[in-house]
């Protein structure tokens, strides 16, 4: 079938390269050279120019039907080179959940090391205060 396809693909670009050189156009096309100083109507008949334009449009209409027919099978044969790659990588949960238990803890402690380091330091508290023994009790009474 493609073989088939390509062939008349080739067959019909060939018409159409043909068709479209033999029509007279600003430079006579072929026409001059090709046929001495005649052109194409005294070859063909009076109808010639009528006759390429309707061979151009039925050769071109072949030429684009070849192209899609060919774009089609092409298509249908050939693979992705990224189809292997669809099915999703096997996931781990209890690694998954190890990994975040541990960013959880660094997270942790380096919180905590944050917070120490923005501490006083507590060497120079002061102690509470004692009562002296001039001093008297709460609840005793006054002496004079």
């Amino acid at each position: 079938m493609m073989i088939l396809l390509v062939s008349v693909h080739v067959i019909v670009c060939l018409i159409l390269i043909l068709v479209i050189l033999l029509q007279a156009g600003r430079g006579q096309g072929l026409t001059g050279p090709s046929f001495a100083s005649g052109n194409v109507q005294s070859l063909f008949g009076t109808r010639a120019a009528d006759f390429l334009t309707k061979a151009t449009s039925v050769a071109a209409i072949f030429f684009l039907f070849t192209c899609i027919g060919l774009d089609i099978i092409e298509s249908r044969k050939s693979r992705s080179l990224l189809e292997g790659m669809n099915r999703p990588a096997p996931i781990d949960m209890e690694t998954i959940k190890k990994a975040l238990e541990s960013a959880k803890s660094k997270e942790v402690a380096k919180k905590l090391e944050t917070e120490a380091a923005d501490l006083p330091a507590t060497a120079a508290v002061p102690a509470p205060p004692t009562p002296s023994p001039a001093s008297k009790a709460p609840g005793e009474p006054k002496k004079s």
